[in-house]
């Protein structure tokens, strides 16, 4: 297997779920797919968006947009003051600073759509996620790692918008954030993305798994 699972107990299942995704009208669930720069999390959650039929959540952030955002996940870009109205009225679900700039997940409508029954998908950071993990317990929270180090420089090279400086530092935040995320035993699942397709499957696999209370 290319997109390796690396929980033991749902690795050793035999993934025989229906794909009809049929349930009671229930309060959705809250799904966050995390990984560092460059290990394709949010190719991975677009398309999780179109074959899961989840609602992908648009991030704020004060982040100055970028030449290919558009290619890229969505964001709301504000800037600080606004950023920290926001916070101070509680108004997201969990937030966080990366590479000096802030990030947030709004409250709504996120949690709108999980009150109709509709189920959710962040595509956030590992302090975000564990925010996310303290609040709200019942998260299935997936983090994607890359096949090794050197795949992961390569495909941080390969996306050609950021400086060599910039490159490196992303580089060694994702080391760390790798370290983080196997420490802090916050997640329920990580899947190593060594094949796009086999990764996207793998976690389709997981999210029914969790639709069906397995």
């Amino acid at each position: 297997m290319i997109a390796r699972l690396m929980t033991p107990s749902l690795a050793a299942s035999s993934f025989e779920v229906s794909s009809s995704d049929d349930r009671a009208t229930q309060q959705g669930l809250l799904l966050v797919l995390v990984g560092p720069s460059g290990v394709g999390k949010s190719t991975i959650a677009r398309l999780l968006a179109q074959r899961v039929h989840v609602w992908y959540t648009v991030s704020a952030t004060t982040r100055p947009k970028k030449p290919g955002d558009d290619a890229g996940k969505t964001y709301d870009h504000i800037d600080k003051t606004e950023f920290f109205r926001r916070l101070d009225n509680d108004e997201y679900l969990e937030y966080a600073q990366v590479y000096g700039d802030y990030y947030a997940t709004p409250k709504h409508p996120a949690l709108d759509h999980m009150k109709a029954g509709k189920d959710v998908l962040l595509e956030i950071d590992v302090q975000g996620a564990l925010q996310v993990r303290y609040h709200y317990p019942d998260a299935l929270l997936t983090f994607i790692l890359p096949p090794d180090e050197p795949t992961l420089l390569q495909r941080l090279n390969d996306r050609g918008r950021d400086s060599a400086e910039d490159i490196h530092k992303r580089f060694r935040a994702a080391k760390r954030e790798i370290h983080m995320a196997k420490g802090s035993r916050s997640f329920d699942y990580m899947v190593i993305n060594d094949d796009l397709e086999l990764a996207v499957e793998e976690i389709t696999k997981i999210i029914r798994h969790k639709r069906a209370g397995i």
